[in-house]
């Protein structure tokens, strides 16, 4: 399996300590599946991280360096990194990212929230009238009710078969 996993947010914190839990998710990962690490760090401060916290054994590192203008750089990584292989799952602190990936790129996504280490707008029990944590719900309840529509529609073949009776 080819996991894409975000390295800021998952195994870094905003202060640049590693988050063990999310640690203990890549190594978990990367026992058995190929595991690509994108990052909005260059490639020589990311390599530098991941090496100085005993990170060594990913399969790729996709850095900021695929940027393009006003394009947001995670969806970027995301298209390169599934350009190169298909990818089945997407690990992620963010979840307008993760919703993003889940709903129109239908991709099973993992929303790592850490209750030390997630952004305050990330998190659930954000003290905002607008949460990102809605996305998510939003984009599941979508994903169901497109489901359930096309469950509900006659299939071709059932309809012309009643028609010959």
């Amino acid at each position: 399996m080819n996991v894409l996993l975000a390295l800021d947010g998952v195994l870094s914190s905003e202060s640049g300590e590693p988050i063990r839990a999310g640690v203990i998710l890549y190594y978990a990962l990367s026992n058995a599946h190929r595991v690509t690490i994108i990052t909005n760090r260059k490639t020589d401060d990311a390599e530098q991280w991941l090496q100085g916290h005993g990170i060594i054994n990913y399969d790729e590192l996709i850095d900021c360096s695929v940027a393009l203008g006003d394009d947001d750089l995670k969806k970027r990584q995301f298209l390169l990194a599934r350009s190169k292989a298909p990818l089945e799952m997407y690990v992620d602190a963010d979840p307008s990212m993760c919703a993003w990936v889940f709903e129109t790129q239908n991709v099973t996504s993992i929303l790592f929230s850490h209750p030390g280490y997630t952004k305050v707008e990330n998190r659930p029990d954000a003290p905002s009238k607008v949460r990102k944590w809605s996305d998510i719900e939003a984009s599941v309840t979508r994903v169901n009710l497109a489901k359930a529509k096309e469950a509900q529609r006659p299939k071709e073949q059932d309809f012309w078969a009643d028609k010959d009776e």
